[in-house]
């Protein structure tokens, strides 16, 4: 358990040494990070990742009961994510989030102010399919929060995350705000860590505007993994 913080701690704080000490870093590479998944990934986390906020104004502009919104909700970005990740790569194989379930939850440093959290195997620790077979890359969504004005370090930064949210007020823009690690399922370790924020300004809202939302952050996150390939 030790030696796994300590590859941690090390690959992430390597990657901390580019770029403003007084700028937000909200993605980190593993030095080790050296090919972006193409043809085929993994992903785990779909069944508990999303969660919708504001419940009342988002079943009233998507016509869902506000006793179902939760569950009818999530569902649609679950089934969104996952038929948008298919589209991205040939073969997509979606676990169930059981496999990562008893792993313990770690607290991955981005930047000097900015954490996530997550369950990451532990060393020695391969997630297998119902197979038995082992994915050499998994996608792990530890949160996709959606909401209206949301902002990522009012969730990732640890000087903020405590302060009150401004009264409710007509919304100016849908968020997504989600994090998630590529995980090395065969050497455990992290490969590339991030939060990502969308905005998505509001004029009417319907289901086919979260439908959108939720392929733009796949899009985005797809777009990350190519850009955060170690040089």
């Amino acid at each position: 358990m030790m030696f796994k913080k300590s590859i941690l701690s090390i690959g992430f704080a390597i990657c901390m040494l580019v770029g403003c000490a007084d700028s937000y870093h909200w993605t980190v590479s593993h030095p080790f990070y050296s090919k972006a998944p193409y043809g085929g990934i993994a992903v785990t986390g779909l069944e508990n990742a999303f969660v919708i906020t504001r419940s009342s104004w988002f079943a009233k502009r998507l016509e869902i009961d506000k006793d179902s919104i939760q569950i009818k909700g999530t569902l649609h970005c679950r089934s969104t994510f996952e038929t948008e990740m298919r589209k991205s790569y040939g073969s997509l194989l979606v676990l169930p989030d059981s496999v990562n379930a008893n792993s313990p939850e770690e607290s991955l440093k981005l930047d000097e102010r900015i954490f996530i959290k997550g369950r990451i195997p532990e060393q020695g620790v391969s997630l297998k399919d119902s197979a038995g077979n082992v994915p050499p890359v998994i996608l792990i969504l530890h949160e996709f929060i959606i909401g209206t004005d949301l902002k990522r370090e009012n969730f990732f930064d640890y000087a903020l995350i405590h302060n009150e949210s401004g009264g409710i007020r007509k919304p100016d823009n849908v968020s997504a705000i989600f994090s998630y690690t590529l995980w090395d399922n065969l050497k455990q370790r992290p490969l590339f860590s991030a939060v990502d924020e969308i905005q998505q300004p509001i004029t009417t809202y319907k289901l086919n505007n979260l439908t959108n939302l939720i392929q733009m952050a796949v899009q985005k996150i797809q777009k990350n993994l190519y850009a955060g390939v170690s040089k």
